[in-house]
């Protein structure tokens, strides 16, 4: 699933610079600086997290007359930087801005949302993908491309929010009938 929305990022980030499919890279941004042959655009996770605001959904759910036990969804998000290496610097920075300017006009995507001639097939795997933009300054961004690498390509980093992973393992739970309240037991 997050292989999944990866994928369709590049695939659409792709599509909107008119660039070669090799161009956009989904692998870590450590190989712009560790290999001076890497160039392009490359999409890293950095980090991901789980939407603490959906955590509390019912355990139970009523189907056709029947209750079943299900664990609720995670809903994840994941934060991923979009780094460019393209030789001059300054096509580096019009991809840059291409790419601000895609999620800009679309902060979101679903199947409905990629029903037209020319557009990304959305994954069936996933219900929506909403685009945020992540500020940071200068210190983060120092801790970021320190791991990544100690050097700086212009970026951007997005917080892609809603997720669902959920297995589809399902128990009968049983009915509750009566209540009974103020009972003693001994």
């Amino acid at each position: 699933m997050i292989a999944d929305a990866v994928e369709f990022i590049r695939k659409e980030v792709r599509r909107h610079l008119g660039v070669a499919n090799g161009d956009v890279i989904a692998n870590s941004a450590r190989k712009l600086a560790e290999e001076a042959s890497a160039f392009g655009a490359y999409i890293s996770m950095i980090n991901i997290e789980e939407e603490p605001v959906l955590r509390n959904t019912p355990h139970v759910e009523k189907r056709l007359g029947k209750s079943r036990y299900i664990e609720p969804p995670v809903f994840l998000n994941l934060y991923l930087l979009i780094a460019f290496k393209f030789d001059p610097y300054e096509t580096s920075l019009i991809h840059l801005s291409k790419t601000i300017e895609l999620f800009q006009s679309r902060r979101w995507f679903s199947a409905a949302s990629q029903s037209g001639p020319g557009a990304t097939p959305f994954p069936p795997s996933l219900e929506k993908l909403v685009f945020e933009m992540v500020n940071m300054n200068f210190e983060q961004l120092n801790n970021l491309w320190g791991v990544l690498g100690d050097a700086y390509f212009p970026s951007v980093v997005y917080k892609v929010r809603m997720l669902r992973v959920q297995r589809d393992k399902i128990e009968d739970a049983p009915e509750v009938t009566t209540i009974v309240l103020n009972q003693v037991i001994e």
